[in-house]
């Protein structure tokens, strides 16, 4: 049950993290585009800064779980990576998830109110004539967080399996 739950999870999470990968790709075409369209042409694309900006927030917030999963999260490891298996369980279950939830319960209510409001009031971009949706691009919190929230699971449900069964680990 537990090996099941990680493999699906880490399913979710891998995939999510291979296709937001590919979304640099398409920061460097949008940028490109605009160069050339400025250096060739003459003309500015006025989607371009607004496009590549929110992709790089989408980037960000959706990239972050597969960062987190894959043990690449900005963590101070100085006492952690000494302690036993069953240890780090522990303290992740408890300290470490309850700082988690703060953090994961302020990004949720405030980065959805901020997506809310902006899809509401139908928020358009500000930057020339192309008139972008904005709310897209504030809609990456809460969904980026969702998928954190998942990640974090992936995490703990790791770490419990490496303490009940210490030589099983076989994805890290």
């Amino acid at each position: 049950m537990l090996d099941t739950a990680i493999t699906a999870l880490d399913r979710v999470i891998t995939t999510l993290g291979r296709a937001v990968a590919l979304l640099v790709l398409v920061i460097i075409a949008v940028m490109i585009f605009e160069m050339v369209s400025r250096g060739v042409f003459g003309r500015s694309a006025a989607w371009a800064g607004d496009v590549s900006a929110w992709l790089l927030v989408a980037f960000i917030f959706l990239g972050g779980p597969w960062a987190l999963a894959r043990g690449k999260f900005v963590r101070v490891d100085a006492l952690h990576e000494h302690f036993r298996p069953m240890t780090k369980a522990i303290i992740d279950s408890t300290v470490s998830t309850l700082l988690f939830a703060v953090f994961a319960a302020a990004l949720l209510k405030l980065g959805g109110e901020f997506a809310l409001k902006s899809f509401a009031m139908g928020e358009r971009s500000a930057t020339g004539s192309w008139n972008g949706p904005v709310w897209l691009a504030k809609a990456m919190m809460p969904l980026g967080t969702g998928f954190l929230v998942l990640a974090w699971l992936l995490h703990l449900l790791r770490l419990w399996r490496d303490a009940l069964r210490p030589g099983e680990a076989g994805d890290a």
